[in-house]
């Protein structure tokens, strides 16, 4: 006979249905603590003066570092170039949204795009023989992706022109890369006040109405004078079909540059960055590679690149998602911020976006309630899984690809470091950006010399360190130490950071000026 009390019963079956709850309802980590704890393969042996040499725990120490995209050809495999990465492309589609409001145009690889794109080269070459260098100052449009690939194709190196409004600037990186064409888009360049190189002996202009293409071409052509051709885009595209001018691919060419980056270094010198085939597809196949790939590029991803692709970064990722045959879309977002209500429409599954645009979420206020769903958020963080996200931005976003990038600098001082961070993210920052968005973040360190990440953050890290800038161990095409400086010591695991490996533009080791250290758990702090 049962006689034991009610309030005994009760209570004995709140207990078992919370236990039945918690057993049914764990989750274990995204990623054993371990792998969190040993992020790279260090050497056993150091040399003086500097610290030990990290590599990925993906390429350790007698394996080769990542050089490519490893295609087959019968019995053997070989690196790939970008001429590759366009026929992967092809796999997915390319969409441009041309202004706020309007719907997604998207371009058919096979019957548009491809021979879009030797026709252009073609043009090109008639418009200058034998043309080694095209200049592109563009947004990220159409004619940006053509011009850029009908010059992979063909063997012609593309000079790509960082979109800075100072016409000074501009003339230096003009005068510095030589290009014997330049594409630019109509109303942002100033021919009063920019200066041209005597290499230069065609400009294309892009003009967004077909009605005012002749009236801008007049007006070019009033200003340069009869020593430059002047075309408009309409001009090269006007009849697309096999090109009547074939530009023959040499040998050797993948070895040689295919895309150069002008930047302006904090000493205020003007400096190139000069990449091959090889170099690229590297960093493209490091990407590739260094995400899981049920978490990396997929073809059934929708991917916004919200920053320029001006920028080798932002490049690389793109290039990226071209390989995976993702459909890759371009809105007329800035990297100073994004419009919410263009990215909902859009409805994205991954974002390519500067670390400046994410202090826009960052700055949330969030109510009592959402407060309160934002510990909760954060709690499941540090048990190590992802939680739903606090904020409903975007229902199928899955992941944020950002970068920190630093200028090669002559001196470095920790006030002058600290003077160039407002754009960066700290630990807590990235923490707090997994829990509002219920994305995963990969937060990269990247130069101007290196294609690609020189670190980035393991996909499944989600430890809140607090208020210092992790940015996760070196990328498996790379290896790296640090090297004494005045005041730290490289035995000690401190000092400036080196690198070398196929995506840098140097042989050898090369410096980045970058003042950091390496935690226990293999990751690269950087410390001012």
């Amino acid at each position: 006979m049962w006689n034991t009390p009610p309030l005994t019963i009760s209570i004995t079956g709140i207990l078992f249905l919370i236990i039945a709850y918690r057993l049914v309802r764990q989750r274990y980590p995204d990623i054993h603590p371990f792998a969190l704890y040993h992020q790279s393969s260090i050497s056993p042996v150091r040399n003086s003066e500097e610290s030990a040499v990290y590599r990925s725990t993906l390429t350790p120490f007698t394996y080769p570092l990542i050089s490519g995209l490893n295609i087959r050809e019968g019995h053997s495999f070989r690196d790939g170039d970008l001429r590759d990465i366009w026929n992967f492309a092809k796999k997915g589609k390319l969409g441009f949204v041309n202004k706020k409001g309007d719907a997604i145009l998207y371009h058919d690889y096979e019957t548009e795009l491809t021979p879009l794109l030797h026709t252009v080269a073609s043009r090109f070459n008639e418009y200058v023989p034998g043309i080694k260098k095209i200049g592109i100052y563009l947004p990220n449009s159409i004619e940006n992706v053509i011009t850029s690939f009908a010059a992979a194709h063909y063997s012609m190196e593309t000079v790509l022109l960082p979109l800075v409004s100072d016409m000074g600037e501009i003339s230096r990186y003009l005068e510095i890369s030589q290009p014997e064409l330049l594409i630019f888009e109509a109303g942002v360049l100033d021919f009063t006040k920019l200066s041209l190189p005597e290499s230069i002996q065609c400009l294309v202009i892009v003009v967004p109405s077909i009605q005012d293409h002749l009236e801008w071409k007049d007006q070019l052509d009033e200003k340069v004078g009869s020593s430059i051709s002047v075309r408009t885009w309409e001009d090269v595209v006007s009849s697309v079909s096999h090109p009547t001018t074939v530009v023959d691919v040499p040998e050797g060419a993948l070895t040689g540059p295919a895309i150069t980056v002008p930047y302006t270094a904090t000493n205020g010198k003007v400096e190139l960055a000069t990449f091959s085939h090889r170099n690229t597809v590297s960093a493209v196949a490091t990407q590739l590679r260094i995400v899981p790939k049920s978490e990396s590029f997929k073809s059934t991803d929708i991917v916004i690149p919200l920053d320029s692709l001006q920028n080798m970064y932002i490049r690389i990722m793109f290039l990226s998602a071209l390989t995976a045959g993702a459909t890759v879309v371009f809105c007329g977002t800035t990297s100073e911020g994004f419009d919410v209500d263009d990215l909902q429409a859009i409805n994205p599954t991954i974002l390519v976006v500067s670390s400046k645009s994410l202090h826009h979420v960052l700055n949330y206020t969030p109510g009592p309630l959402t407060n309160l769903r934002l510990k909760r958020a954060q709690g499941i963080l540090a048990s190590g899984n992802l939680p739903w996200p606090v904020l409903r931005l975007f229902p199928k976003l899955r992941l944020i690809y950002t970068h920190d990038e630093q200028l090669p600098r002559q001196r470095e001082t920790k006030s002058s470091r600290a003077n160039d961070k407002t754009g960066s993210l700290t630990s807590a920052q990235l923490s707090l950006l997994r829990a509002l968005l219920g994305a995963r973040v990969v937060y990269a360190l990247t130069n101007p010399r290196i294609a690609g990440p020189i670190c980035q953050t393991h996909i499944y890290d989600y430890r809140n360190l607090g208020a210092v800038r992790v940015f996760g161990p070196v990328v498996p095409a790379l290896e790296a130490v640090v090297k004494d400086t005045e005041h730290l010591k490289g035995g000690d695991r401190q000092g400036h950071l080196f690198v070398r490996g196929l995506p840098t533009a140097d042989r050898g080791w090369i410096t980045t000026n970058i003042v950091g250290e390496w935690g226990d758990d293999g990751c690269f702090r950087e410390l001012y």
